[in-house]
């Protein structure tokens, strides 16, 4: 997403900053310094205005200086807007978010998510304390070393649960809804954390040959050229199509998306930015060499964000066949913006359409296959019981796996009858 830009219209901004500075005055500024409020003053100075001209919905001055003088401080301020992806980060908190886009962290590896109005695990990561834990998607965090997570920002859970290897991190999970409702604490000990962005490999299908397996973890900085390896792998072990999972992939970076989308769509147009007061800006892929042969990709309830945009062009420009479930429908798209404390906040300054220009925001993308579920199975799956998941999963895979086994089979047909097709001329 673009910087921000310059506020405009300068002369009211700053007669409104006046008018709220002689509101704190008013009330008692100084003794409500003394209490811990207001403290960071200068920034919401910096912040308001910013909030007030670039977020995706209007909000009145009068809202957020309101909010401000009742909370004082820019994180409540932030809050009170009830979106999960607008909050404010402090310096060590902004320097965790950075290095979730670097690929390597401290912790105890698994993805998160804002859920139901809760911070819930998405997916573990492989070998890593996380998974040797037990832990699984769709676990609920309520305490993270007995503070409640209740009302607290994703980032600064996710700062919380973080930290050097070596160190212990105490969480109460809760999951399962009903007779499979459960709660426990668990004690986990940090290690280092080497964020996978793409795994890839090659399988032996009876009917379809040699297939590449590639798995899309998240979108960082490294994610484009990784894929890039993998497709050149799968191309030099002559496979005949490919299952590209992104189940469980909690998106990432705006860019990295686009750009991975790009080895299959090629200078297509991927994402559509819708930002108030300002014409679309359409985001396309960078030329090169793109994938063509038959592909089929596995979605679900989890795949979210740069996923859903990577999914949603596949399947707009018919590139590629979903299997799996609906996707999770997070459809904006936020700002970074640095502030001069060393920290930042997180701003959602926009909205996206996929290639085809659909709207998926809190409503995700449907796949062209769903495996069969019945109802039992839906329940348990919705009660988190991880023999229901593994479940679902399953079927997903067989499901995904026959239905490319159709497209390469179908493929061969259609090149031995090209093979075969008399040459005709008219005279």
């Amino acid at each position: 997403m673009e910087q921000i830009e310059g506020a405009g219209n300068r002369s009211k901004v700053i007669r409104r900053i006046g008018v709220f500075l002689i509101f704190l005055a008013v009330l008692g500024l100084a003794r409500a310094v003394a209490r811990g409020k207001y403290r960071d003053i200068g920034l919401a100075i910096y912040v308001i205005p910013v909030v007030r001209y670039y977020y995706i919905e209007p909000v009145p001055f009068s809202r957020l200086i309101g909010s401000y003088i009742r909370n004082g401080n820019i994180r409540e301020m932030l809050g009170s807007l009830g979106d999960p992806y607008t909050r404010y980060l402090n310096k060590d908190e902004y320097k965790q978010l950075l290095t979730q886009t670097e690929g390597t962290y401290g912790g105890v590896g698994f993805y998160v998510v804002f859920k139901d109005n809760h911070i819930t695990i998405m997916r573990p990561i492989k070998n890593t304390p996380a998974e040797a834990a037990g832990l699984r998607a769709g676990d609920r965090i309520l305490t993270i070393n007995g503070e409640s997570t209740a009302g607290m920002a994703l980032d600064v859970a996710v700062v919380k649960i973080q930290g050097p290897p070596g160190t212990k991190v105490a969480l109460t999970i809760e999951r399962g809804e009903g007779k499979e409702h459960q709660v426990e604490t668990v004690e986990l000990t940090r290690a280092l954390i080497d964020i996978p962005s793409v795994e890839w490999q090659v399988e032996e299908d009876p009917a379809a040959g040699k297939i590449g397996l590639v798995n899309i973890l998240q979108f960082n900085e490294k994610t484009p050229e990784d894929l890039r390896k993998a497709l050149a792998f799968l191309a030099g072990e002559q496979v005949s199509g490919m299952l590209l999972d992104l189940r469980y992939n909690p998106g990432g970076l705006l860019t990295a998306a686009v750009e991975t989308a790009g080895c299959f769509a090629g200078e297509k147009p991927v994402v559509h930015i819708t930002q108030r007061g300002k014409r679309v800006k359409t985001y396309t892929g960078p030329s090169g060499k793109k994938w063509g042969l038959p592909l089929v990709v596995m979605v679900n309830e989890w795949s979210a964000s740069g996923a859903e945009i990577l999914a949603g062009a596949l399947k707009d420009y018919e590139i590629g066949t979903l299997v799996g479930r609906t996707t999770f429908g997070k459809g904006v798209v936020q700002d970074i913006i640095p502030l001069a404390n060393g920290g930042a906040f997180t701003l959602t300054v926009a909205g996206y359409l996929t290639a085809g220009g659909h709207s998926i925001h809190e409503k995700g993308i449907n796949p062209d296959f769903t495996p069969e579920i019945d109802e039992n199975l839906e329940k348990a799956v919705e009660e988190g019981q991880i023999e229901a998941l593994e479940e679902v999963d399953e079927r997903t895979e067989e499901k995904a796996r026959e239905v490319l086994r159709d497209k390469i089979l179908q493929t061969r047909r259609s090149e031995r009858t090209a093979e075969w097709r008399p040459e005709r001329a008219a005279a």
